[in-house]
């Protein structure tokens, strides 16, 4: 029951990495299918013998209509937004096998006018799932997925050629799977895609306006904020479930309309890092592994009450029987006046995941008019 209950999280995780943004953004309407070819990126030495053939497959995407739109849309070029099925078969088909993703993307253009020709970046977020996964008896070699549902995420950078209603693109980008570390072990899988899409428009794009000064929102010019989150992580292929905890502080100052720009501290309580100590390194006990705190650097682009959130940070206490000293988090804040909820996944450099957050917090505002 314990399992079922966090697998169930797992999956209520990734539903909302696919449709937080649905209530929030409609776009320009349109249908493309497109096929994908790439290869494993290898990142570490205990997948080398499973990411040696190609990586193929396709995509169906689906874009949403722009007969709605929020006011941070136009802060953001009008972007457009939909949902997208991808497959892919890895080469492997007795290790890796198959994945099946379903996601939600986000197309921002980097261009102001781009009615022939547009440049610009796509992300994807949202759930996939495995065919093959980790097993020690009848699949040992497997040790990058280890749970048939995961996390799925992708970003890409494109070129599009449009002669209304049909299109091309070409895009070139990095596709990610990983559980969060709930299931061990989860190396993960990071695919390098070349994708070439045909697609067709059912509507014109938005009618661009430039945003009026005197009509731009409030800024925060001194945001304090804190959270506190939690999560489960396992550790290689122990049974054992660990509980991760973490207090975070922060400091924000919004410089646009969609962007915001701080530092933070993180303070964690992480048990499975003296049992990582134990089982890799030569740890006899000596002191208390659990406790880490470091800094951090972060960014947050705002779409209404959600927003995109990322960290860099560092671990300031050293010690030899740490994996990293770097880490990263990223993933979803929602905004309920003052009160805010978060939605992480913390890694270690190289795109290893180490857990999954949920949590909440509050923030202490300070508004400023853009004059």
């Amino acid at each position: 029951m314990f399992k079922q209950l966090w697998f169930n999280k797992k999956i209520g995780a990734s539903v909302i990495l696919i449709l937080l943004c649905v209530k929030t953004s409609l776009s320009q309407e349109s249908i493309n299918a497109a096929y994908n070819y790439g290869s494993i990126l290898i990142h570490s030495t205990s997948i080398n013998e499973i990411g040696t053939g190609p990586v193929k497959g396709f995509t169906i995407n689906y874009s949403f209509s722009n007969k709605r739109g929020e006011e941070w849309r136009k802060y953001y070029n009008y972007p457009n937004y939909g949902i997208s099925y991808n497959f892919k078969s890895y080469g492997n088909p007795d290790v890796l096998g198959n994945s099946h993703s379903l996601t939600s993307f986000l197309q921002l253009s980097f261009l102001r006018k781009h009615r022939f020709f547009d440049l610009g970046f796509k992300g994807f977020a949202g759930a996939g799932y495995f065919t093959k996964i980790y097993d020690p008896v009848k699949n040992p070699k497997n040790r990058a997925i280890s749970a048939h549902v995961n996390i799925s995420a992708e970003a890409r950078l494109y070129s599009k050629i449009r002669v209304e209603p049909l299109f091309i693109e070409y895009s070139f980008g990095l596709n990610h799977f990983s559980n969060g570390l709930i299931k061990a072990p989860n190396l993960g899988i990071n695919v390098l895609n070349n994708t070439f899409t045909f697609g067709y428009e059912f509507e014109k794009q938005a009618v661009v306006k430039k945003p009026i000064k005197t009509e731009r929102p409030a800024l925060l010019k001194n945001e304090f904020w804190f959270f506190a989150s939690t999560g489960l992580k396992e550790v290689d292929e122990q049974e054992q479930k660990y509980m991760f905890s973490s207090i975070s502080l922060n400091f924000s100052k919004q410089f646009t309309p969609i962007n915001k720009i701080g530092v933070g501290l993180d303070f964690l309580n992480d048990p499975s890092l003296t049992s990582q100590a134990y089982m890799n390194y030569h740890y006899l006990g000596e002191s208390d592994l659990n406790f880490r705190y470091g800094f951090n650097i972060h960014n947050e682009f705002l779409m209404g009450k959600t927003s995109l959130f990322a960290a860099y940070g560092f671990y300031l206490r050293k010690s030899e029987f740490y994996t990293s000293r770097g880490y990263y988090k990223a993933g979803f804040k929602f905004y309920f006046g003052n009160i805010l909820g978060v939605v992480l996944i913390r890694a270690i450099p190289l795109f290893r995941a180490d857990v999954v957050e949920f949590g909440i917090g509050y923030r202490f505002l300070n508004k400023k008019k853009i004059k």
